[in-house]
């Protein structure tokens, strides 16, 4: 069943990629009519610092500046929009026109040089399309078009360690003609870089011009300028604008279903030896009418996990600690639910800029009632008295981690002046959120689970303790950890490079279909796992196995970090100058350990209650 469940999946694949919903309504311009552009921030794919546009010491800045309200995921993501003094008016082509005359002080030259060199690009936005760089398709007879988001500030000669700042820039806005009006479809930047203090613009099409060289310490005068061209284009729609940014990469998600379903059926041919032979060798003692005494006489002369018949549902060590640790886990793993689910709907379209941040962070205070109500519940079978207590654990253990750590990310950015440091205004409304959103649904929960009726064990607890025996090499702690995150990292390791990707290296994800199928096979990869091994440590007389699933269902949260740190020096700090400084290694870091812990988590939780339930059952058969 569960081999046609995923069979299914995969037939699916195609039409579960996500589709998007560009936007509320598309927006018509009519000819003659000026379309803003606006202006946000620069970036690098290998120093994850993201500074403000306006930040930068050699840039021209307008005199009056307006900026939208941004959403919460905006913010987070570094995102600083603000208008800008370009001029474009829908239709009218511009040759050249200077921008303005800007003194660079010996600051900002050696500042321009070593951004160029660590490979900084600007974005820019005209109708919520960011500005982007032109590949053409590989192979492709058609020539036709990808995008990159975002246009280099300047060109770095690694060989004479000369950076040239991009002082022109040529836009190309492709649009479409509907009824009256003309709806903007792509938005293309090709910049250049021209020495030139003259307050003029330069003759684009003279042989002579020489390049603009800046990080020399001294001071430079520098002019700026642009170009505008309009172009229509009827070879895209409005609907289908974003489909440029978005490179699909099916073959490689194909092969990582594959590798990751052959997992599954191995795993579930060791499931299935292990219920249908073995357990039910052991289970056939419990099938005969006999009474009490004698079901206890018939178990001694037995040994395994049938001996651990009284000991196995004592309440777990530290129970007040893990039973709120296991309703967040619940309430992350939700979370994550309900937000890929939304975008294989198509409701977090990269259209929606922050839409995922955004929805992640209202869902994790939605889920607060969830929280609360499972740790609740499982408090009490544990024994609990202190409902109040357990809440107030629930609500705050996790979230205080997570923003202790961000809060010492937090001050580093800050010292660093990045857009990605979260201003104090977000921290309020994130107070403010949790204290009316989520601490009140975690409380209203853990009230209903605490009165909920405790889970009824299929076996009574003995008074005394068994002692645990020595216990194999292969079930110490570091071994088993190990042994049982490396068949689920496995299933996750392709997916996960186009994840990381995505956050590190600012390309839109948007195959949530592909990451649905591997996030099943992912589920049922760790609970198939954690019950072997936690199988495997009641048959060598361990009882104490509440933490140890936990700690094996998340226990490929090692891997997936380490996989982080290897991406990082691999494929964003290779060949960058300048880029081993603390605070952008301390960023890819702290923010790689967020990730790790809120996966470890999901996959936590998920190893526990696959444990528990399977115990369970087999003690009540």
């Amino acid at each position: 069943m569960r081999s046609l469940c995923v069979l299914t999946l995969c037939t699916l694949a195609a039409t579960v990629r996500a589709f998007y919903i560009p936007s509320l309504s598309p927006q018509a311009f009519a000819p003659g009519t000026r379309v803003p552009l606006q202006v946000n921030r620069v970036f690098s794919e290998h120093v994850p610092l993201p500074y403000a546009y306006y930040d930068l010491p050699f840039v021209c800045t307008p005199h009056e500046i307006h900026r939208p309200w941004l959403n919460i995921g905006e913010v987070l993501r570094g995102d600083r929009i603000a208008s800008s003094d370009y001029e474009l008016t829908m239709g009218r082509n511009t040759t050249c026109q200077v921008l303005c005359t800007k003194t660079l002080s010996r600051a900002a030259n050696e500042e321009a040089g070593r951004l160029i060199a660590q490979d900084y690009m600007a974005e820019w936005l005209v109708d919520k399309l960011p500005s982007a760089t032109v590949y053409l398709r590989p192979l492709d007879k058609q020539r036709s078009k990808t995008y990159d988001p975002g246009f280099r500030i300047g060109d770095y000669d690694a060989s004479l360690k000369r950076a040239y700042l991009n002082n022109h820039v040529t836009l190309h806005i492709l649009y479409e003609t509907h009824g009256t009006g003309r709806r903007i479809v792509g938005f293309e930047a090709y910049p250049r870089s021209i020495k030139n203090s003259s307050g003029k613009c330069p003759d684009l099409d003279s042989p002579t011009l020489e390049p603009l060289l800046v990080g020399t310490n001294e001071e430079t005068l520098v002019t700026y300028s642009y170009s505008v061209r309009w172009i229509e284009d009827s070879t895209v729609h409005w609907a289908h604008r974003w489909d440029r940014y978005l490179r699909t990469t099916a073959q490689v998600h194909w092969y990582a279903i594959f590798n990751s379903f052959i997992i599954i059926l191995l795993l579930s041919g060791v499931v299935a030896v292990i219920l249908m032979r073995m357990l039910n060798r052991d289970l056939a003692i419990f099938a005969r009418d006999v009474n009490e005494e004698e079901l206890r006489d018939d178990i001694e002369e037995t040994s395994g996990w049938k001996l651990l018949h009284g000991d196995v549902f004592r309440a777990p060590e530290y129970g007040g600690l893990l039973a709120p640790l296991l309703g967040t886990t619940v309430q992350v793993m939700y979370t994550a639910i309900a937000t890929v689910v939304l975008g294989t709907l198509g409701i977090l379209s990269p259209s929606y800029r922050g839409g995922l941040l955004t929805t992640g962070i209202v869902m994790f205070m939605l889920m607060g009632s969830a929280s609360g109500y499972y740790s609740g519940h499982l408090y009490r079978t544990w024994g609990g008295k202190n409902w109040f207590k357990n809440a107030l654990m629930t609500a705050i253990l996790v979230p205080l981690l997570l923003v202790a750590i961000e809060m010492v990310l937090n001050a580093f950015l800050w010292y660093r002046s990045s857009s990605a440091a979260m201003p104090f205004s977000t921290l309020v409304l994130l107070f403010v959120l949790w204290t009316f959103i989520e601490l009140p649904l975690t409380m209203l929960g853990a009230w209903f689970g605490f009165r909920r009726q405790p889970y009824s064990e299929p076996m009574r607890t003995n008074a005394i303790p068994r002692p645990v025996p020595p216990q194999p090499k292969y079930l110490g702690w570091p071994i088993s950890i190990l042994l049982a995150g490396s068949l689920p990292f496995s299933v996750i390791f392709i997916e996960m490079f186009y994840v990381l990707k995505s956050i590190w290296q600012d390309a839109f994800y948007y195959e949530y279909g592909f990451t649905v199928i591997i996030g099943v096979i992912l589920a049922v990869t760790v609970c198939e796992t954690t019950v072997i091994m936690v199988w495997l440590l009641l048959n060598s007389g361990h009882h104490k196995w509440w933490w140890r699933s936990f700690a094996y269902g998340a226990s490929s949260s090692i891997y997936f970090f380490l996989y982080s740190l290897v991406f990082y020096y691999t494929r964003l700090r290779a060949g960058m100058p300048d880029t081993n400084g603390l605070v952008p290694a301390l960023t890819f870091v702290l923010h790689s350990l967020l990730f790790t812990i809120v996966y470890a988590l999901c996959t936590g939780s998920m190893g526990f209650f696959a444990a528990y339930f399977f115990i369970r059952r087999i003690y009540s058969m």
